[in-house]
């Protein structure tokens, strides 16, 4: 029997994702040696882009197109298109998360039943929308500094300075362990940011009550890919899993708590020292 497949990401939005990863992977790339540039590993990555002046450029140019294809995504999913209502925030995903630590804990032999986005999928995407703001802004306060200072008093340029970093540093613990764990490492081989399409398995485990409702309106994308690919792992290893998810989801959290704790600090010694 040929295996249903269903659209997860329209072709608009895997560009758009890839657009997006790639200028952050090089802006990555290309800040954290001047974050860090007493390290080792700062001195080979500003030389393996062929110098500083073009670490400068490379950097200059991807921040300019994370905010095209940030602007691009904002005008055309919440001007152009309606917005979809279950990407906001809700008191289920509370219900969720609970229900998540106490599927993981053993506690309870039911696991939450997502709709289209998980909790996490939300913060995450909220998480980049915040942070893509900061970047932007802060970076373009950062690349013209004394241009800046004449809308701006020099204090305010100098905490900019401190965010843009440290958001930076947040941004890339949030990407390389949360997302990369759930998205990629956690359903090896993930290839829906390329084909769109996600199985019948990965829709009825992971969105179970999305994928009732589509199949209840009887609207899906059928792909004809061979036989159905069904779950056999052994529970020692379905165990095993869900005690490293358990871990991740705690770390990432504890990540994100952390930098917010650290924005504070941070705030604060930036306003005493250059505002009052």
């Amino acid at each position: 029997m040929a295996e249903l497949k269903f659209r997860r990401f329209t072709l608009n939005q895997r560009i758009e994702h890839i657009i997006f990863f790639t200028s952050f992977i090089l802006l990555a790339y290309t800040g954290f040696p001047l974050k860090f540039p007493d390290v080792w590993w700062s001195k080979w990555m500003i030389a393996s882009v062929g110098g500083f002046e073009n670490r400068t450029l490379i950097h200059h140019f991807s921040g300019l197109v994370m905010i095209g294809v940030c602007a691009y995504h904002v005008v055309y999913h919440m001007v152009l298109e309606k917005v979809r209502p279950d990407i906001l925030f809700s008191p289920k995903d509370i219900k969720d998360f609970t229900q998540q630590i106490r599927y993981f804990l053993r506690l309870t032999d039911e696991p939450p039943r997502f709709g289209r986005y998980t909790w996490k999928q939300k913060f995450e995407y909220f998480g980049a929308a915040v942070g893509a703001v900061i970047m932007g802004f802060t970076g373009i306060l950062m690349w013209q500094p004394f241009e800046a200072m004449k809308y701006f008093p020099i204090g305010f340029v100098q905490i900019a300075n401190l965010f843009h970093t440290w958001e930076a540093v947040l941004a890339s613990l949030a990407i390389f362990i949360g997302h990369f764990y759930d998205e990629h490492f956690g359903k090896f081989l993930n290839l829906s940011w390329l084909t769109g399409n996600i199985s019948e398995e990965e829709m009825r485990h992971e969105h179970p009550e999305e994928y009732e409702a589509v199949m209840g309106d009887e609207v899906i994308n059928k792909i004809e890919t061979g036989n159905p690919v069904r779950n056999n792992s052994s529970a020692g290893t379905v165990m095993l899993f869900g005690f490293a998810k358990l871990v991740f989801t705690m770390v990432f959290l504890a990540i994100c708590i952390w930098m917010l704790w650290i924005s504070y600090h941070v705030l604060v010694e930036a306003v005493n020292t250059y505002i009052l």
